[in-house]
């Protein structure tokens, strides 16, 4: 049902919507069901309800937000006006020490704060996610369901994923998912919630918001089983709940975030030493030109450091962007491997390790952890020059300023400058009436002298540099081949184009470095993708029969090319890992090191460190 709509005949949703209601009434007269119509057509309207309503709360949330962000609401202004003259009438009788003024200011506050959130009133978001979970998953099983409620997560490496078969053709078949499919379903399921937002604008709680997630767990499922048999029911049910498990605490996360940008509570919390800043010029100079002179001033100073802080971070991602190996997504990985490489030739083989275990997270982390580091470039140099250049701009222009009104202009369209300050200059008329203009003046070059020299009172982190998307568009691709782990070394996102690019590519490497090995043997595999010759026979986990590689690849993988990488030197970095690692992958795998004999094959034995790290380091 689309709200104030009137079925406009133009409005595409209109005509969906109505469509499939036509669609559905035709379908229940079929039925001749008079019941069934009945509890349809009310379970559509309850629906309709739930979700009107829903909405409708969201927005008067936001509404309220909106008006708490851009000024304190009239109500929130007469709790404050009332201990204002309280206040005040005490500090012209006999005044106050400073002690005692501040804890009217906090008093002050939590009086604000309590009447704003006695107003902001929301549904705990594990309950909303606890509700939709009991209506969308009514067939979830029950002693699943029990689990849900206590929060118990399945280990899904030691739940039956495949029916036993019927012959022993295979002595070291397993009901149970291999650790290395285990460990690339959970990596799926875990960022299910952040592939729900990909395409939304905000992250926040939603109806039906369960429904989409059971719907993608489906996809994940269905996609994963594309390369294995298929799923036993009961498993299936156990990735549901494991996905549910884990998208339950980052929701809230997502939620918590979202509260602090759009509710009430959370936008006076962010604003907290903005108003108490307001309040306690007030009260020091209770309702008058000096007072409004020192907000004004103060608020000058807070674009001022907004502008100053965005050249520092722009300086931070600019220093980034400049580094060597920066340049491409070919290059970082250059970097990275070759910093891994050092490592396993000092005896650290951690890193390395782990990096080959889980290749996606790995180097997303060191690469955030990388950039985040880096100290070339000089902020804290731009921060100042910035703010002591805006500083002299502004106390010039104040100067400048002929009366009331040319102070009311500029300070408000300066405000304008930057997001997130929302101060406003609109003085009373009295004041303007039986106020001095050079008074008002002086007193917001006073505020700014006495508080802007060369910084901001309350100075804060600059951003880190992986937060902004230009920096992480360097890291390009970060998909894995399934059968040798390998990164892609595509663009960031490429697999979304609409031609050839969007097939990954790679540098294929020893296929035992993700955990591949023979079927019959348990033995890891030295063989690289591209070097697998069509007819050969591959097994994928599951599959009750063998299939050709070239079938495999034009059947199950045709988005990924699997021809030679012409990196040559890359290709021979990859097999000195292998050929350092393969017992401790072997460990971790459950099953052998690779043979001699394989190994030396395919170019995995003797090979020398120093030449090709030497190699690599002219590319950098």
């Amino acid at each position: 049902d689309v709200l104030n709509c009137d079925n406009n005949s133009n409005c595409e949703e209109c005509k969906k919507v109505n469509k499939d209601r036509v669609e559905l009434e035709e379908y229940l007269k079929e039925k001749d069901n008079e019941k069934s119509e009945t509890e349809t057509k009310q379970t559509i309207e309850n629906y309709i309800k739930l979700n009107r309503q829903s909405v409708s709360d969201k927005l008067t949330r936001m509404l309220s937000a909106i008006i708490i962000r851009k000024g304190l609401s009239s109500e929130s202004l007469e709790i404050i006006n009332m201990h204002l003259e309280n206040f005040i009438i005490n500090m012209q009788s006999r005044g106050l020490p400073d002690h005692k003024r501040i804890r009217n200011i906090e008093e002050m506050w939590n009086a604000l704060r309590s009447n704003i959130s006695s107003k902001d009133k929301a549904t705990p978001v594990e309950r909303l996610i606890d509700d939709e979970v009991k209506y969308y998953y009514n067939l979830l099983p029950n002693d699943l369901h029990n689990k849900y409620k206590n929060g118990i997560c399945p280990d899904l490496s030691k739940c039956k994923a495949y029916k036993p078969m019927s012959y022993n053709a295979l002595t070291s078949f397993s009901q149970c998912l291999e650790k290395k499919d285990v460990h690339d379903l959970q990596g799926k399921l875990d960022t299910l919630a952040d592939l729900i937002f990909k395409d939304k604008t905000s992250q926040h709680i939603y109806p039906g918001i369960v429904n989409d997630l059971k719907k993608v767990i489906y996809m994940t499922i269905v996609n994963f089983q594309k390369t294995r048999s298929k799923f036993e029911s009961d498993f299936k049910w156990n990735v549901h709940l494991y996905a549910l498990l884990k998208f339950k605490p980052k929701m809230k996360k997502f939620q918590d975030d979202w509260e602090k940008e759009n509710s009430s509570l959370g936008i006076l919390d962010q604003k907290k030493e903005e108003y108490l800043k307001i309040i306690d010029t007030q009260l020091q100079y209770g309702h008058s030109l000096v007072s409004e002179g020192h907000t004004v001033g103060d608020y000058l100073l807070r674009v001022i450091h907004k502008k100053a802080m965005k050249a520092g971070n722009s300086e931070r991602v600019r220093a980034v962007n400049d580094i060597a190996w920066m340049t491409n997504s070919e290059t970082v990985r250059l970097k990275y491997f070759v910093e891994l490489a050092e490592q396993v030739q000092k005896g650290d083989k951690e890193a390395a390790i782990s990096h080959f275990l889980s290749p996606e997270l790995s180097i997303k982390n060191w690469f955030v952890r990388t950039v985040n580091r880096n100290k070339s470039g000089n902020p804290e140099r731009k921060y100042k020059e910035t703010f002591n250049a805006e500083f002299e701009r502004v106390l010039q222009e104040i100067c400048n300023c002929k009366n009331f009104e040319e102070i009311k202009v500029y300070v408000n369209n300066y405000m304008t400058h930057v997001d997130k300050v929302d101060y406003k200059l609109d003085l009373k008329h009295t004041l303007i009436k039986d106020g001095s203009f050079k008074l008002f003046q002086r007193i917001i070059k006073k505020e700014l002298e006495n508080k802007g020299d060369g910084s901001y009172s309350n100075p804060e982190p600059f951003q880190d540099p992986s937060d902004d998307k230009s920096i992480m568009k360097r890291l390009g691709c970060t998909e894995t081949c399934y059968w040798c782990g390998a990164l892609c070394w595509g663009s960031r996102d490429h697999h979304e184009n609409s031609d050839m690019t969007k097939v990954h590519h790679t540098s294929h490497q020893p296929r035992g470095l993700s955990g591949k090995k023979n079927k019959a043997t348990l033995e890891l595999r030295a063989v690289p993708c591209h070097k697998m010759t069509d007819d050969l026979y591959v097994w994928y986990h599951g599959k009750m029969c063998a299939t050709t590689w070239g079938n495999a690849k034009a059947r199950d993988f045709s988005d990924w090319k699997f021809e030679a990488h012409c990196n040559g030197v890359f290709n021979d970095l990859m097999c000195w890992f292998f050929e350092k690692l393969h017992h401790n992958l072997a460990a971790k795998w459950d099953c052998k090191p690779a043979p001699s004999k394989e190994m030396r094959d395919h170019g995995c034995l003797f090979l020398n460190y120093y030449k090709i790290i030497s190699t690599i380091r002219t590319k950098l």
